[in-house]
């Protein structure tokens, strides 16, 4: 085993969406500022839209929205649990992130992007607003472009080198981090005042239907490292009982592409053909109505699409068994399943993540992406700005590059840490252990209890289980796990943090005495929502002094602009009374026929079980 012993200013968590901005922006601050890019891939592959990506799903260009009216469809669908800047930010940033967008992949106008008659860009109906803030994209080579701008400006690009520890210093500080190859196995100690959390959500978290450990949906690598590395830095997180309910294409594991199809004239409907609620976007509410379908009898639920002119649907194969994932062509084809067919795409509710891209959790953030961790920085989908999606990937990664940069210019170089060779020790368990569990198995008992415990509707018993399972887990099975090289001893790392994230997710959810976000968080034992938590976020965060999880409720920042927060739906009133079933006579506990056969046949009775008479004392 070899140790590399570096310095930076900047380092970069996660070399996707965000990660790629984050380090493109810092360079462009500051070009004598040292940024070192990790990821656990090739950054040119990496992340959610390492294949592509066919839009940005909320944007503000002229002729169509203002970054108000990102504020009011965000202000909306997070159900008033939101920080508006954040929003504003998003939406005012929008346009600037398009015209780089351009000039990194060498795109023109029109290109990269639809225009209009009058030459803006051209955008569509997708939000639960009347505003059109959806901007189609051609974007297949999107990720190679911006990993060939990182290179180009003189990064240090780390490939297949994920890290696996945040190093703070003794006033809690950032002071740097441990990774290491999964190839050859070289650890790297990299001091740094300033560290971006870029790698992505929590991916992996519930065991898809279809059984596989790794879907197409997410990135393999997102497993929530990032949220786990920060909460135990001492960051906050936020929002993490909001859970995206993944409305997927059964059996493929992959996206349904609801967003590639809707704002194109398709639309969801049930297996009688009826469409089943009034809008296609992921919020909780549309949610809710798929559940209800499944519980009513009427699904499966289908992606229609048959109706739409030929041009669209040969444009539509081509994002989707292009741009998007190149198998579902195939998969399609072995089905003998066509466009042309109604019922051609089927979808499940398929699995559970935690996202704040799709939904809300995530580190807690401002404006600026500062956590609450000095020198420390999030964007993209680890970072709790609700909804975001892609586009405040790109802006908020931008932001954080720059203000690190400008952090890392002002901070000096960082204190002392605790002792990086002890950390390796621990890091590296799994390698040096014999005769233990294999990570497989770990990680599909986890996911498993995912799962079937935390999955909406919440049930506060199944809950309480899922603690129970997080202890046991962490005191038997993470110890004993065994791997045989470094892929798998990353893997390892990555069951941790699926289980923290698990227990954030639990006690979080059980906090939170409502529902809210439509299926996302419908806990059964509080089936309303109760006006005392308008405006409130669940707050995890790791107390210093016990070292043991704890949540808190906090108000949202001041609102400065006053837009609905609720959706148009309602929870359901469930009656579940079945009657008062047979009742048979009592039998006697008493069972004097098993304790003459133990006398009998001279057995000893176990007193644990089976006390004699006058011994139960002593049992």
């Amino acid at each position: 085993m070899s140790v590399t012993r570096m310095e930076a200013d900047v380092i970069v968590l996660g070399g996707g969406s965000a990660g790629t901005f984050a380090a493109i922006k810092a360079k462009e601050t500051n070009p004598d500022c040292r940024v070192v890019v990790l990821d656990k891939g090739p950054i040119e592959t990496s992340g959610a839209i390492g294949r592509g990506m066919d839009a940005l799903n909320i944007v503000s260009v002229p002729g169509y929205g203002s970054p108000e009216d990102v504020v009011e469809a965000l202000t909306k669908v997070t159900e008033g649990v939101i920080d508006q800047e954040c929003a504003y930010v998003l939406g005012r940033d929008s346009l600037p992130i398009i015209k780089d967008l351009e000039k990194y992949t060498d795109r023109k106008p029109g290109d990269l992007f639809p225009l209009d008659s009058d030459g803006n860009y051209k955008c569509s109906f997708l939000h639960p607003t009347k505003k059109a803030l959806y901007l189609a994209m051609d974007g297949e080579d999107i990720k190679r472009g911006l990993a060939r701008e990182v290179r180009r400006l003189g990064c240090t690009v780390l490939d297949r080198t994920p890290a696996c520890r945040l190093l703070t210093d003794e006033n809690g500080k950032t002071a740097g981090v441990l990774a290491f190859n999964l190839r050859t196995g070289n650890y790297y100690e990299i001091k740094a005042p300033s560290v971006i959390l870029t790698a992505g959500c929590v991916g992996k978290f519930g065991m898809p239907r279809d059984g596989y450990l790794s879907g197409i949906y997410e990135f393999p690598g997102n497993t929530g490292d990032a949220f786990s590395m920060a909460y135990h830095a001492g960051a906050e997180l936020v929002n993490m009982e909001c859970f995206q309910t993944n409305l997927l294409m059964k059996d493929f594991n992959g996206p349904a592409c609801g967003y590639v199809v809707i704002p194109r004239g398709g639309y969801g409907v049930n297996a009688l053909g009826q469409k089943y609620w009034s809008h296609g976007y992921w919020s909780g509410d549309m949610f809710l109505a798929v559940w209800r379908e499944f519980t009513e009898g009427r699904g499966p639920v289908y992606l229609k699409l048959d109706h739409l002119p030929e041009p669209t649907l040969k444009g539509l194969e081509k994002i989707l068994w292009g741009t998007e994932r190149t198998v579902r062509g195939q998969f399609h084809k072995q089905r003998d399943e066509d466009y042309h067919c109604w019922d051609s795409v089927e979808q499940g509710m398929e699995e559970i993540t935690l996202c704040s891209g799709h939904s809300n959790s995530g580190i807690l953030v401002n404006k600026d992406t500062e956590t609450t961790v000095p020198g420390l920085f999030a964007a993209g989908d680890c970072a709790a700005v609700p909804q975001q999606y892609l586009t405040g990937a790109f802006v908020f990664g931008a932001i954080a590059g720059r203000m690190a940069a400008e952090y890392a210019a002002k901070a000096g170089k960082p204190g002392k840490t605790v002792d990086p060779e002890t950390a390796w020790k621990d890091i590296v368990k799994p390698l040096n252990a014999t005769n233990g569990l294999p990570i497989e198995q770990v990680e599909m008992k986890i996911r498993t209890k995912i799962s079937q415990y935390l999955t909406p509707p919440k049930s506060d018993p199944l809950m309480n289980k899922m603690l129970w399972w997080v202890d046991r887990i962490r005191r038997e099975d993470l110890p004993a796990i065994n791997v045989c090289d470094y892929h798998d001893l990353i893997r390892a790392t990555e069951v941790a943090s699926i289980t923290d994230c698990a227990e954030m997710a639990t006690r979080a959810s059980l906090f939170r005495t409502e529902s809210r976000w439509g299926l996302s968080h419908f806990r059964l034992a509080y089936p309303k929502r109760d006006p005392n938590w308008d405006r409130k976020q669940v707050v995890v965060k790791k107390n210093t002094s016990t070292g043991e999880m704890e949540c808190e409720a906090r108000t949202v920042p001041d609102f400065k602009w006053d837009y609905p927060e609720r959706l148009e739906y309602e929870y359901p009133q469930m009656n579940m009374d079945i009657g008062t079933g047979f009742v048979h006579p009592q039998n006697d506990f008493v069972d004097p026929w098993m304790e003459e056969k133990y006398d009998r046949e001279g057995m000893e009775i176990p007193k644990r079980l089976f006390p004699k008479k006058g011994n139960k004392k002593e049992a």
